[in-house]
């Protein structure tokens, strides 16, 4: 595995992080797969030519098109499938090279902590969401004496309104869609 953050690594490691031999990096690299001076590759630059270049929807040569691939099978076109209307054995290869990439990208992201853990960024969304809602109820019960006093009102019958006011507020921030928030926002 490579180290973090690091952008290059050799034809083996590469070779192993999309799943395929070292020698058929070799038949990518003669066919234009980018690569360094020093006979490094890119990671980045080499999934994305492998994505632009082994995408069979993209080349239009007879392959899956992404519907297809998407629904699990190849229609039969050109010869890409045979008559029980399963893939061929190098539509089977092509569709399972795209997933390689696709993983291999995943793993880099994951190597680089571009990606989350779903579950853990709902528990911090709703831990920060719980003490938002225990600051501003703290902050009623600081606020409603000095309001009380400011207009000479009394400061139970203050902090009650102030409370139920402000409970009404938060629960309605509760209850809005999470989408009219962001429309509102960026209005």
């Amino acid at each position: 595995m490579s180290k973090l953050n690091e952008p290059f690594e050799s034809k083996s490691k590469f070779a192993a992080r999309v799943g395929v031999t070292k020698g058929r990096i070799s038949q990518l690299v003669a066919a234009g797969l980018p690569v360094r001076g020093d006979g490094s590759i890119d990671i980045e630059a080499a999934l994305a030519w492998m994505e632009a270049n082994l995408d069979p929807a993209k080349r239009n040569k007879g392959g899956a098109k992404r519907e297809d691939i998407a629904a699990g099978g190849a229609a039969i076109r050109g010869g890409a499938g045979t008559a029980s209307g399963m893939p061929s054995l190098g539509e089977a290869r092509r569709l399972h090279l795209i997933v390689q990439i696709e993983r291999a990208k995943i793993a880099l992201q994951q190597e680089r902590g571009k990606l989350i853990d779903a579950d853990q960024a709902s528990v911090t969304v709703f831990n920060r969401a719980r003490a938002e809602r225990d600051a501003h109820i703290a902050w009623v019960q600081r606020s409603a004496p000095i309001l009380a006093g400011e207009l000479c009102s009394d400061p139970v019958k203050t902090f009650a309104l102030l409370d139920k006011l402000m409970r009404e507020h938060l629960e309605h921030l509760a209850n809005t869609p999470l989408d009219v928030l962001k429309n509102a926002a960026s209005s």
